[in-house]
């Protein structure tokens, strides 16, 4: 199966998107499509589900081609159906089978009863056995208890509802899956679970997304739009970013090779144009030149983000203890409390990550410490040189809508900002010469957080308090704000789901739980491994209860299985275990390769600490320098190999505990 783009154009406003683009798209690509804003990632999308059409140029699907995309809005009709009724209810040839069944076995046909069969299977491996469950493990994946699977949709909010949506998509099947920013309104389990799916997945895959850690795992493929004309690769994003920026280099290699040829070429010109004896030649080499700066011009470098030699501005010291914390208490007007009294202290330089699953309390925690909520018992202590920056989504309100971009940043900046300086940052968060005049009112929600964003930094906030400050932000102003955060000299306490941004920017996790908070010195990292490793018990436990429950309520009398069914049960089983067998065994080989690999690192690693331990080394400056330097790249590799072990130690676990969970349902045994 194969989708072919041929010859594409498309214009807003007079703008190319897209001119005379041509592209196969085979089924088990995953294709990431990437650009700056604007670039037409969306447009693409929408016109591969035919929601809109190019100027000229077709798309061509394969016939009969299923095509999953998640509509931007409901239908009202369907507001009052339950969430579950309506994911199952997309699967309808399951309800014209059961009645076609029904008819022919009435009638004793037994041709029908042949034919429905061979039917049954072809749906099973569309949509499984039952679809209900099915349904019930999608909804689950993307965060939904068994609590909310029979509510109304409309009693869902609208980040629910986009989850929603989502599922009902997945659950669908399709040959080919168009997603645009899928991870949005998901937290990071959600987006966890969404890539593992992904990664089964069997068709034809195109999505915009801009979480960078999910495209990396997801994307077979980029396309990469915005730039002169489209750049296909076979590549992860991180291995396209490094290839284009080689490319890129060899590109002004090339150019600057060029200009210096068409130089001499004119200078001779110049040299001899007037002479006789030489204006043949002359004329000769300035027709060279020419043809030459022709050839110069596919060796342009593409536009690029403006980078600015800027320093950011300091904030003042502040005092050691940046906050103290005693027993705070809070509670929901319903008396329910979300955590136990809480007692900590926050110090000068320290860079936190708040993590936790959804509705634990992490954004609420925020708001009590930026006063935006009162504590319901105990006391907070903020050092007297401290000045605290707080962000969250609803902060784009603090914009006067008819004021200008630079006037906003100009009324919310610390007054002793240079003008330069307010041009500079707001040229750091993307928001450049061209948006200085515009006004708010007609900024995206991801400009004027953006705008909010930066009037942080220019408030000289010594205390950045962050409540998900990547939502509305595209892939660049994130990187953006990860280059803005990694430069700031304060104190940081954030929550995000961009793994990218927790990875980059904190140096340890807080995770909240109904018990209070567990600190992870080590960040990210080490909180992610930690909780990949709970989930993976937890499943079991979970496994391992209803197992128990299952032999104690033994045999139900009536309902013995029959043959038949027994088949259909021991070749579910058998597809399972193979299906975690394909997953582990990967896994396990590289990890056990990452572990050669760690051996030999240490290995060098400690030969080189060694040599560094002779005095005589230190005579040579040149060897010292170039042993400093291998023991330094040494130790960021074992480093990493360490950590990605973790990781792959982590999975092994999950999948090693879903196997033993098989396994004590009877999977093992022989029906």
């Amino acid at each position: 199966m194969k989708i072919t783009i041929q010859n594409l154009s498309k214009a807003f406003g007079g703008r190319d998107i897209f001119s005379d683009f041509s592209l196969d798209i085979d089924s088990g690509v995953r294709l990431c499509v990437c650009g700056p804003n604007g670039c037409g990632k969306s447009t693409l999308i929408r016109m591969l589900a035919d929601a809109d059409a190019p100027d000229s140029g077709r798309i061509i699907m394969p016939r009969g081609c299923r095509v999953g995309y998640v509509q931007q809005d409901l239908d009202e009709a369907v507001l009052d159906t339950p969430l579950l009724e309506w994911v199952v209810d997309v699967l309808p040839d399951w309800h014209d089978f059961w009645s076609a069944w029904e008819a022919a076995a009435a009638s004793r046909d037994e041709a029908a009863i042949a034919r429905l069969g061979a039917r049954q299977a072809e749906l099973e491996a569309l949509y499984g056995y039952n679809p209900e469950h099915k349904a019930q493990a999608v909804l689950s994946g993307l965060g939904f208890d068994e609590g909310k699977w029979h509510l109304p949709i409309k009693q869902l909010s609208g980040g629910w509802r986009e989850r929603a949506k989502l599922a009902r998509v997945l659950v669908a099947g399709a040959d080919v899956l168009l997603l645009d920013e899928p991870t949005n309104h998901l937290d990071i389990e959600a987006v966890e679970w969404l890539e593992d799916f992904l990664m089964d997945y069997k068709g034809a895959l195109v999505f915009v997304a801009h979480d960078r850690v999910f495209m990396d795992r997801i994307g077979t493929h980029v396309l990469y739009l915005g730039g002169s004309k489209p750049v296909f690769r076979k590549a992860t994003f991180s291995q396209f970013v490094e290839l284009q920026e080689e490319l890129e280099e060899q590109r002004e290699r090339e150019a600057q090779r060029l200009n210096a040829e068409i130089e001499r070429k004119m200078d001779f010109v110049r040299r001899f144009g007037a002479k006789a004896t030489k204006a043949r030649q002359a004329g000769s080499r300035q027709k060279m030149a020419k043809k030459l700066e022709k050839e110069l011009e596919g060796f342009r470098p593409e536009a690029k983000r403006k980078e600015l030699s800027f320093k950011w501005p300091e904030p003042p010291k502040a005092d050691k203890t940046i906050l103290s914390v005693a027993d705070l208490a809070f509670a929901f007007p319903d008396g329910v409390s979300l955590w136990p009294p809480l007692t900590f202290t926050i110090y000068r330089g320290q860079r936190i990550a708040l993590v936790g699953h959804n509705g634990c309390g992490k954004s609420t925690l925020l708001k009590i410490l930026a006063g935006r909520l009162e504590r319901k018992g105990g006391t907070q202590v903020m050092g007297s040189l401290v000045k605290m920056g707080y962000y969250s989504q609803h902060q784009t309100e603090l914009l006067n809508s008819s004021g200008t971009v630079l006037g906003e940043i100009r009324r919310l900046s610390d007054p002793r900002m240079t003008e330069e300086e307010l041009m500079s940052v707001l040229g750091l968060f993307l928001l450049g010469q061209n948006y200085f005049d515009r006004q708010v009112s007609s900024l995206s929600g991801g400009e004027r957080s953006r705008l909010v964003l930066a009037s942080l930094f220019l408030a000289r906030a010594n205390f950045l308090v962050l409540d998900e400050p990547t939502n509305h932000l595209d892939l660049e102003s994130r990187e953006a704000l990860v280059e803005a955060l990694n430069a700031f000299d304060g104190t940081l306490l954030m929550v995000a789901h961009d793994r990218y941004l927790l990875s980059e920017v904190a140096d340890e996790a807080w995770s909240m739980a109904g018990d209070g908070i567990t600190v992870y010195k080590e960040g990210f990292a080490e909180y992610d491994v930690a909780r990949r490793a709970a989930l993976a018990a937890s499943k079991a436990g979970k496994e391992r209860e209803k197992d128990a429950g299952r032999k104690a309520e033994g045999p139900v009398p009536g309902k013995a299985l029959d043959r038949e069914e027994l088949k259909r049960l021991k070749r579910e089983q058998a597809e399972q275990r193979n299906a975690l067998y394909k997953k582990m065994r990967p896994k396990q080989e590289a990890y056990a390769k990452l572990e050669t690999q760690l051996e030999a690192l240490l290995t060098e690693q400690s030969d080189v600490e060694a040599a560094l331990a002779d005095p005589e080394v230190y005579a040579d400056g040149n060897k010292t320098t170039e042993l400093l330097k291998k023991f330094s790249q040494l130790k960021e590799s074992s480093e990493q190999a360490l950590e990605k072990l973790g990781e792959l130690e982590a999975e092994l676990a999950e999948l090693e505990a879903q196997r033993a969970a098989l396994s004590m349902n009877g999977g093992g045994d022989e029906l």
